[in-house]
Formats: structure tokens, C-alpha cells, sequence
């Protein structure tokens, strides 16, 4: 399969060069001039590299690599821009962009960065390796690798649970390149991004003229898996007649394009992921029981990276080897104390949240030896106020005001920043926009 490029300028001559010049490397590329665009085309059509400059009309490519992030979706952007600065670039690679282009650049140099991201991807991925991807010696890592061994030559459905950055993505794929699929495709799926008016046209496909906006067939992701993997990400946020349509679709292996009679077929392995419990999401009546059935014939649990302090300290040389290398950086020792305060810190945006700080700490010391006061960590404390709990109050309810109570300090610590509480909480924005309205939180109240 080709590797998919989107790239997004808003200097026409530019981007039509661009994407000359990827074309006849052999990828498959999407051009957008207007970032808004790119945005949308994004939420439903994954690619391997975003590309994006940052000055553009209405949104600024930093803007857009943010709401790229908030999809979760693993995918990773290079920034191009004439006006550079310290902060933008400190900026970019907090939000997690793998490289910085100053224009104009030489075509060479961008090619070479294009084919180092998307070689870097295949390597975070997993694609040589799978299982020793899984960086770590915790019991628990060990305990994952075992289970995707016993599983390898099997077509079973798995579900990947973790709060978000825990690597449930990175575990489906070393699941999928394990497997007798690996030279099929991959196809990862942001379900909270679909919109749900959307759902049976972007997973089955539709035919032209089939509804306003339709003017052209299109094929559907479970077509476009056929013979490989589905990967599932955040099936708990669909909607309740979405995980029925999606569930029949898993019952017979069957569907039809919407507008069309014709009944299509796909050999797809599915693969679901959850940052929520979903059992707990059944008993409160907003997943379907019969599709965790049919999803769950294999669990599989990532702990928080709270929860297994071993793991940190191998993360963290990776993540130091790593970027090291690709900023051209030197760092000849690394002081006790570095490694002393990522044990000792909570972790609530897990691994993502590792990576990016000890890439931050990288471009802002740029050589000699990391400390402690290099990762200018922030506060990931929580503390809950005393709250009046009757000896006669249900459990639920207990738990649904400790939990309210949390959220409010969470937004209150982070000055109602919802990125912010979000990453204090260790949850998505989407999670915890669902929060507040259940609690019907607001900055007004």
C-alpha cells in the first residue's frame, strides 16, 4: 500500500509542488490550502504524515497540529514556516511535531525529512519487531508480550484497555504485524471522531448520489481493511444505533454501501480499544452488551505508567536516544536525580506525556547533562475537599460527588484550560467534556 501524505499550505504554488514532488516518490498525497479542510478530511481518513505550515489563514498550523492530538490519533506532523522563533519551535515539539522545516528548504531536505518521519513511524510502530516495541520491563509489559505471542496465529477480536497515552494503539499494531495478516493493511479508526450522521458512509462506503454531497462512489474502511486489521479506537464513544450497525457487520461479515443494494463482504480482524471501562459503560445502559461480547473474546489491559514505575526509567533512555539523535544533540551523562523525579512524578498523560517532556528537555539543553530542574514538570496533584457524606448515601452517588469534586479542582488548577485538566485527570477532552455535562459543570457556575 501506498503510504497517504496530507499536506496543508496556503501558498498554492508551494503546495502544488509539494505534492508534485511526493507523488513521484511513489505517495499517495491530499493537498489543502484551507486548514479547516484539512481538519475535517483528517477525522475521517487516516494518513501515515501531516504536513503543514504554520502561518495560514485562519488557523495557524500550531493550532491545527493541537487538534490533531485531540483526535489521538498517532499521527505524526512536520511544521514548515519562514518566521521562526524559539517559542514556536519549543511549541511544536511539546505538541508533539516530528520535525521543523525553516522555508524555504532545499526539495532534498524535504523529502529526507518526509521519508525520516514516516521511517520513524514504522520503527515507533513496531513494524520490525513487534513485541520488542513494547519498551519495558515491568511484570505487567511482559505479561502483554506473552499474551500477543499465545494469540499471534489467531484471528480473535481483542480489546485494548488504558487511560489515554498508555499505548493502546502501539499494542494493535505489534498485535497485527505478530499475526498472518502483517503484509495486509493496518487501519486504524478514531471512532469519537466519526461524526454519527457520518458512520455507515465513512465505514461502509457509499455510492454516488446516495445522499447531498455524495458525488462520487466511495469505498469504506471496512473494505479498505479487507484482508487485514481494524483497528477500533474509542469504540466506547459511539452511539448506541452505531454499535448495532457495526455489531451486525461483525455477526456476518457482511454490508451494503449506502445507496446500493449489493451486499459487500470483508475478512477484517477487529481490534477495539477504550480509555473507558466498558462494563461499567453496559451497566449504565450506553454500550451495547451483545457487542462487548463480541469484541471481548481477548483482553488485553495496559496499567497506567503510574502503576509501573519499572518501566520509566527504559522509557526514558529510548526517548533520550531518540531525540538526541534527531535534534543532533550530545548529552554525554545524565544525572541521578533526572531519573529520581520521573519515578517519583504521577504521570497522568503516561507515556505520550513522558516522550514529549524528555523531548522538550532535549531542545532546551541541547548538550552536556540532564537534571531535574530540566523537565519543568507540572503539578499533576488532585486534592479532594472534604465533602458531607451521610452514613445513608448510596455508593454511586458518593462516587459521582467525589468525582464531580475532582473535576471542578482539576479545571480550577488549570485555570478551566480543558486540555490542561484533561491531561491532570489522565483522560481525552472528549471524556471529560462528557463529564461536565453529566455534572453540568460550567466556568459560570
Amino acid at each position: 500500500m501506498k503510504r497517504k501524505i496530507l499536506i496543508v499550505d496556503d501558498e498554492l504554488k508551494l503546495l502544488k509542488a509539494l505534492k508534485k514532488a511526493l507523488e513521484l516518490e511513489g505517495y499517495e498525497v491530499y493537498d489543502f490550502s484551507d486548514p479547516f479542510e484539512a481538519f475535517n478530511f483528517l477525522k475521517k481518513r487516516p494518513v501515515d504524515l501531516v504536513v503543514s505550515d504554520i502561518r495560514m489563514a485562519g488557523m495557524t498550523g500550531i493550532e491545527l497540529l493541537g487538534l490533531i492530538n485531540d483526535l489521538k490519533i498517532n499521527t505524526p506532523c512536520i511544521l514548515m514556516t519562514a518566521f521562526s522563533s524559539v517559542e514556536t519551535a519549543v511549541t511544536a515539539v511539546k505538541l508533539g511535531a516530528r520535525d521543523y522545516l525553516l522555508k524555504p528548504f532545499e526539495l532534498a531536505d524535504f523529502k529526507t525529512a518526509v521519508k525520516q518521519a514516516l521511517a520513524e513511524r514504522l520503527d515507533t510502530n513496531g513494524l520490525s519487531d513487534a513485541r520488542n516495541s513494547l519498551i519495558g520491563e515491568s511484570e505487567e509489559i511482559r505479561h502483554v508480550k506473552e499474551v500477543i505471542a499465545k494469540i499471534s496465529d489467531t484471528d480473535s477480536t481483542v480489546l485494548i484497555s488504558g487511560e489515554s497515552g498508555t499505548g493502546k494503539e502501539l499494542v494493535a499494531r505489534a498485535i497485527h504485524e505478530s499475526s498472518q495478516r502483517k503484509d495486509k493493511p493496518f487501519v486504524p479508526v478514531n471512532c469519537s471522531a466519526i461524526p454519527d450522521s457520518l458512520f455507515e458512509s465513512e465505514m461502509f462506503g457509499h455510492k454516488k448520489g446516495s445522499f447531498t454531497g455524495a458525488i462520487f462512489d466511495k469505498t469504506g474502511i471496512f473494505k479498505e481493511a479487507d484482508g487485514g486489521t481494524l483497528f477500533l479506537d474509542e469504540i466506547a464513544d459511539l452511539t448506541l444505533p452505531n454499535q448495532a450497525k457495526l455489531l451486525r457487520v461483525l455477526q456476518d461479515g457482511s454490508f451494503k454501501p449506502v445507496g446500493s443494494n449489493i451486499s459487500l463482504k470483508a475478512d477484517v480482524r477487529i481490534i477495539a480499544a477504550s480509555n473507558k471501562i466498558i462494563k461499567e459503560e453496559v451497566k449504565e445502559g450506553k454500550f451495547r452488551e451483545d457487542l462487548l461480547y463480541r469484541i471481548n473474546i481477548v483482553e488485553i489491559f495496559i496499567p497506567p505508567l503510574r502503576n509501573r514505575k519499572a518501566d520509566i526509567r527504559v522509557l526514558a533512555k529510548h526517548f533520550i536516544d531518540r531525540f538526541s539523535k534527531k535534534h543532533s544533540r550530545n548529552f554525554s551523562l545524565t544525572c541521578e536525580d533526572f531519573f529520581a523525579t520521573l519515578e517519583s512524578y504521577d504521570w497522568p498523560g503516561n507515556i505520550r506525556q513522558l516522550e514529549n517532556c524528555i523531548e522538550r528537555a532535549i531542545i532546551m539543553k541541547r548538550s552536556g547533562e540532564l537534571t531535574a530542574a530540566d523537565l519543568n514538570l507540572p503539578d499533576s496533584t488532585v486534592e479532594v475537599n472534604d465533602l458531607n457524606i451521610f452514613s445513608d448515601m448510596p455508593l454511586q452517588e458518593t462516587m459521582s460527588k467525589i468525582e464531580e469534586n475532582i473535576i471542578v479542582q482539576a479545571l480550577e488548577k488549570s485555570g478551566w484550560n480543558y486540555s490542561k485538566a484533561a491531561n491532570i485527570l489522565g483522560v481525552t477532552r472528549q471524556n471529560l467534556h462528557y463529564k461536565l455535562k453529566k455534572y453540568g459543570i460550567s466556568k459560570e457556575d
